[in-house]
């Protein structure tokens, strides 16, 4: 019985630090998507840095796992590479976005964040 709770518990402790480590696709491109609403509905600075962040966030998490259309690929195959620079690219787009942010650009920044939605777009017809 005690080596039954025993591998309990640590089957329980790897998965929970296998899920703490990395989120699923699915899950950080709806992190993404959620917090681009949040951004665009933001009020202030502090908040639309907090949405950024958060993006910024999903995007490097999502940089760790491949869409299942990419599974059976190398990881230096030219669809994932390009999976991979798809998201270079969004981070570089939400680094300028939160640059503005933090020059007080607020406006700007939301505006310059719709070209997030075109790498978004691009990069789906691509590996979704």
């Amino acid at each position: 019985m005690k080596k039954l709770i025993i591998s309990l518990l640590i089957s329980g402790a790897a998965i929970l630090t296998q899920n703490t480590m990395a989120a699923d696709l699915d899950t950080d491109m709806w992190a993404l998507a959620k917090n681009y609403k949040a951004f665009h509905k933001s009020e202030n600075t502090s908040d639309a840095l907090k949405s950024l962040d958060a993006m910024k966030f999903a995007a490097n998490d999502a940089k760790q796992s491949v869409p299942n259309k990419l599974k059976s690929l190398a990881k230096d195959d030219v669809q994932v590479v390009g999976y991979q620079a798809g998201l270079d690219a969004l981070i570089a787009e939400i680094d300028k976005t939160a640059t503005l942010v933090q020059a007080n650009q607020l406006d700007q920044a939301k505006n310059e964040a719709k070209n997030l939605l075109t790498i978004r777009d691009e990069n789906h017809k691509k590996f979704k």
